[in-house]
């Protein structure tokens, strides 16, 4: 499947973060975990920090990669994509530092430059929201995958990506839960991952962010999803030592296999070649 690599970068820019509350209610918990199709899903490891706007080109090439098989099978549903080539990918990866703005907060006279002279980039974006940051020891997560395929519904996706990093967390010792401000929590006030997504014809992007061994002050620049009581922690402050974004990527892995009922396997995509040369 051939597709230009110099995607629209604005198509990957409109996503927004999900509103709805983010509880994992009875009628979520209720749906099945067994998806519709077989086969495992992909996932992509790229080890070294990448800039905030070629995660979103690499994010626009596999939501068109997507929705060309969702062509492909709507014509002929007995067609089956090569092997070694699975439906469904997870993007996990790092950013180079980054502050992104949401539309609440986008075009506010001096933040920019503000935040630039922090040392980070900025980038506006068209989500909802304020500011918030991506960065080195941060494990983002961007799954690629179409819900319908799993029996959810938005609210229920985002519920299940909830779970998942619960899962991950509990499987540190760290007690984790959801509150009614979006994300995944330590108690009441504490935030250690991020979450929002976005639909394009059943086709998900973006995803979560979960705070490893980041660099906790980078988040005394801003008020972080516009909570000024709230604070932001992390994996390895929690536990009192360095908990790495490599060391987390196996145990991520194995919760998301166990909430989305599917084996995950390493895979390697041509299409996405240029873009990741010199960070793999």
């Amino acid at each position: 499947m051939t597709r230009s690599l110099l995607p629209r970068l604005s198509t990957a820019l409109s996503h927004q973060w999900a509103t709805t509350a983010s509880r994992y209610s009875s009628s979520c918990a209720a749906s099945s975990t067994q998806p519709l199709r077989s086969g495992p899903i992909g996932y992509i490891n790229i080890p070294r920090p990448i800039p905030y706007q070629v995660g979103m080109q690499l994010q626009d090439i596999l939501v068109q990669r997507r929705l060309d098989i969702n062509k492909e099978l709507k014509a002929d549903p007995s067609f089956t994509p090569k092997k070694n080539d699975p439906l469904d990918i997870v993007l996990m990866l790092q950013h180079t530092p980054t502050f992104t703005a949401g539309r609440r907060i986008r075009g506010e006279v001096g933040e920019k430059e503000r935040l630039k002279a922090a040392g980070a980039d900025y980038v506006e974006t068209m989500r909802g929201g304020q500011v918030t940051f991506h960065g080195p020891g941060q494990l983002v997560a961007y799954p690629i995958l179409d819900v319908r395929d799993y029996k959810l519904s938005v609210r229920c996706y985002v519920s299940r990506l909830e779970k998942t990093i619960i899962d991950t967390c509990g499987a540190y010792g760290i007690d984790t839960n959801t509150t009614e401000n979006t994300g995944v929590w330590v108690g009441q006030d504490h935030k250690i991952a991020a979450l929002g997504v976005h639909l394009q014809r059943y086709v998900s992007s973006h995803g979560l962010a979960l705070n490893c061994d980041v660099d906790l002050d980078w988040y005394k620049q801003i008020v972080p999803c516009g909570l000024p009581d709230k604070m932001v922690t992390s994996l390895s402050e929690q536990l009192d030592r360095p908990v790495s974004v490599s060391e987390t990527v196996p145990v991520l892995v194995q919760s998301f296999e166990k909430l989305f009922g599917k084996p995950m396997v390493p895979v390697q995509l041509e299409e996405l070649d240029d873009l990741l040369d010199g960070y793999m």
